[in-house]
This record gives C-alpha cells, sequence and structure tokens, in this order.
C-alpha cells in the first residue's frame, strides 16, 4: 500500500516540476526583452527597440504621452535618439518582476547618462515596463518612466 501511495504522488512531482519548467522560461524570455530593450536604447537604435515593443505601445514619461509605437518612435525616441551621441545605463536594478500567464511587468531603477552635443546629462531614473504575450513573443506594451537630473549638460568647450 505505500508503495502504490508513492506511485500516485509521482505525476503530481513530475506537474509540479513541469509548472515551474513552464513559468522559468517565460521568465527567462521577458527578462530577455529587457535586456533587448536596453541594449536598443544604448544602441540608439529604433529599429531593434521595434523588435521588442508592440504596436499598441503606450508610453508616460513625465506628464508627456505617446499612444503607440508611431507616435512614440516619430515624435519622440527617435528624435532624441538622432541628438544623442550615447546613452548609457549604469546600476540597472531589477527591484520587482512579475510574470503571469500572458501579462507580466518589471520595476526597474537605474542611472542614465546621455550625451548629446550640449555635453553629458546624468539623471536617476526608475521604469515601470508592463510586457505582454503576442503572437510572436512578450512584447513591451506600457512604459512609465520617471527621472532626476543629477548633474546638468555642460556648455561644449569653444576652440580658441
Amino acid at each position: 500500500m505505500r508503495n502504490g501511495f508513492l506511485l500516485l504522488g509521482a505525476p503530481a512531482v513530475i506537474v509540479a516540476a513541469a509548472v515551474s519548467f513552464a513559468a522559468s522560461s517565460e521568465e527567462t524570455a521577458v527578462r530577455k526583452v529587457l535586456a533587448d530593450y536596453r541594449a536598443a536604447m544604448e544602441e540608439r537604435s529604433v529599429v531593434k527597440l521595434a523588435l521588442v515593443v508592440s504596436n499598441e505601445l503606450l508610453v508616460l514619461e513625465g506628464i508627456h504621452k505617446n499612444d503607440g509605437w508611431a507616435d512614440y518612435r516619430d515624435k519622440h525616441i527617435g528624435p532624441e535618439m538622432a541628438e544623442w551621441k550615447e546613452f548609457k545605463v549604469s546600476g540597472l536594478k531589477l527591484a520587482k518582476l512579475e510574470v503571469g500567464e500572458g501579462l507580466a511587468y518589471a520595476v526597474q531603477e537605474a542611472t542614465y547618462t546621455i550625451v548629446d552635443a550640449k555635453g553629458p546629462v546624468v539623471m536617476l531614473g526608475a521604469e515601470t515596463v508592463v510586457l505582454g504575450k503576442e503572437p510572436k513573443g512578450w512584447k513591451i506594451r506600457h512604459l512609465h518612466l520617471s527621472a532626476k537630473r543629477v548633474s546638468a549638460a555642460k556648455p561644449a568647450a569653444k576652440s580658441p
């Protein structure tokens, strides 16, 4: 009788392990999208950014709102990236990550350094990233960004 009980318990352990593996692979996929998003930003690549965001992307940055990838690309991030000479992320901290069935969100904190024609600007930033599972995989559906400038751009040095 005892051996029969152990055999009946084995399928439950196998199912639990399979569910854990599935959740783990979904979390891995979400983490990859977050890493690809960050890489696209650092490369200042609108093309690579398009691979990780949904067409229905909603972006809130301060009081500014972009509704849709095309709006964000054409009226916000595209023009900004064209002005940047460099965009670097340091001290990235994933403060929270929740992955569910078809929906995930992450809260991240980092220091952003943007270099443009005026010089470097350093900001402490926080973002909430909401991802949805689409037919082609996980995509970023919503970004809520907040940042505080900790250093102002310095004027470019004048040549004699």
